[in-house]
Formats: C-alpha cells, sequence, structure tokens
C-alpha cells in the first residue's frame, strides 16, 4: 500500500520495487507452485489496500516464466465496482482464471461463476470414455432463480449504462470526500478505486501512528453512523465507503455529510 510504503513512493513515482519480495518468492518455491491467487488492484479485508496496475502486470510475466497460474478474485472487483467491469480491465494483462460473484446478481441472490481460458477448459473436456471430466458440483449449481437475477443484472448494466455513470459518480464522491474530509486532523489518506472508497484514520496525520487498537475508533464511528441511517464497515481504522452503482448524487450528499458528522462526534 502507498501510504505506508517501505521504499517511500506515491502514485506518481511508484515502479513497484516492492515486486522484489514476490520475484525473491518465486525464486524459491515457483517450480513447486500450481497457481496464485490475487485480488486484483486492492486487498479489500486487509484495509482496501490499494496498489497499481503495473504490479499485476510484472506478476503476469512472472507466473508465465514459471508456469504458474494467475488466478483473480474478482468478487469485491467486478461488474463495474472499480470503474470498470473489471479490475483486471485496468491492467492490459488477463488471468487465467476468474472467481465472480455478488455483483454478478446485484448482492440479491447467491451465484458465483469460474471463468477459465480456453487452454484450461480443454483440459478437462474430452470423450466420456477420456476420463478426464472435471466432476466436482455442488447441489445448488444453476440455480434458476440466481440465473434469472445474473441475466437481470447483465441486462441493467449494458441496457441503461450503467458503467459510464458510475465513472462520474465516482468523480464527484471523490471531490465531495477530499474536500470535507482530507485536511481533517485524524484522515490519513483518503483512497479510492472506482466508487471503491477508504478513509484511514490515524491518531497523528504527520507520523501516520495508527490508534491504540483498544479504543476500536473505527468501530465506534461505525456505530454512530448506524445510528445517522448510513452503514461504514469498519476495517480496523480504515473505513470502507463503498456505495452502490445506483447512487444518486443528492445520496452521495447525504451520505458524506453523515459520514462526516459520524467522524466528528466521535473524534471531537
Amino acid at each position: 500500500m502507498l501510504y505506508r510504503c517501505p521504499f517511500q513512493r506515491n502514485r506518481e513515482s511508484c515502479s513497484c520495487e516492492c515486486f522484489s519480495y514476490a520475484e525473491n518468492t518465486f525464486e524459491k518455491y515457483g517450480r513447486k507452485t500450481c497457481a496464485m491467487i490475487v485480488e486484483p488492484l486492492l486487498q479489500g479485508s486487509a484495509g482496501m489496500r490499494m496498489y497499481p496496475p503495473l504490479y499485476l502486470q510484472k506478476l503476469r510475466r512472472l507466473c508465465d516464466r514459471y508456469g504458474v497460474l494467475l488466478i483473480a478474485d474478482e468478487i469485491a472487483t467486478g461488474f463495474g465496482r472499480t470503474g470498470k467491469m473489471f479490475a483486471f480491465n485496468h491492467t492490459g494483462v488477463s488471468p487465467d482464471i476468474t472467481c465472480l460473484s455478488k455483483g454478478l446478481t446485484g448482492g440479491f441472490l447467491p451465484m458465483s461463476l469460474t471463468v477459465t481460458t480456453d487452454e484450461i477448459y480443454h483440459a478437462f473436456y474430452g470423450e466420456y470414455n477420456q476420463h478426464i471430466a472435471f466432476m466436482h458440483s455442488h447441489t445448488y449449481s444453476g440455480n434458476p432463480l440466481g440465473c434469472a437475477a445474473a441475466h437481470g443484472v447483465l441486462d441493467v448494466l449494458e441496457q441503461e449504462n450503467i458503467l459510464e455513470q458510475t465513472r462520474h459518480k465516482q468523480k464527484y464522491l471523490t471531490k465531495k470526500l477530499v474536500k470535507a474530509l482530507l485536511k481533517h486532523k485524524n484522515v490519513g489518506e483518503i483512497r479510492q478505486l472506482g466508487l471503491i472508497h477508504a478513509i484511514e484514520l490515524v491518531a497523528d496525520r504527520e507520523t501516520k501512528k495508527a490508534f491504540d487498537a483498544k479504543q476500536r475508533t473505527g468501530y465506534q464511528i461505525y456505530k454512530k453512523a448506524l445510528d445517522l441511517g448510513l452503514i461504514l464497515r469498519p476495517l480496523g481504522d480504515i473505513l470502507y465507503f463503498n456505495p452502490p452503482l445506483i447512487i444518486t448524487k443528492d445520496q452521495i450528499d447525504e451520505a458524506v455529510e453523515k459520514c462526516v458528522q459520524a467522524i466528528k462526534s466521535v473524534l471531537e
């Protein structure tokens, strides 16, 4: 994450010096490794840690060199959440396997997909007597309600030009959050990828010193925001601000106002 980069880089100067860690690990274990799984461009539950597309470009080349499959976990980033259909669309390279869910049905019903390259697909495709089929499945495969919800969401994404609308909304939301909170004495960074926003709270802006975990500062703000009618997911002291793609500008204004109110109520 650039905010706490050990190489003291920012978005403009980053050339992924930290990738040397991956190279060293692959040098030791690459020939024994089957696959590498990544959340593209961000680590969600790790605190919305965001990293540049260059890292995935380097990782794609490294996996190819060692014959390692690259698996993208696009559960949280897929279907427009990052401003493009998938996070990997920002990179110019592709994974070998992509895991999809959540946004596939708009969160209404459980539904997931595993998408592979033709090469992987055909490795499990053949005549019955060849015994190479991938036989794994589960009881609820192809649930008709889940499939109907997925079809409906994909139709809306395409027909109502949701992705283009989202790009305008993400700029508006970023501008509102930066104006309202970036200069707050306990806001270390506001990071953004599409409509995904994360507000990192710190005890000291200058040193980036974190709050004492026992205070559960992020959780206290979450509870206050909930009282105000706003859901903010706290990942420690990082507030995960991730609104629906169909949010309106008026709703953004209201959400930011309540977010600011909750933060000031707890910290001031």
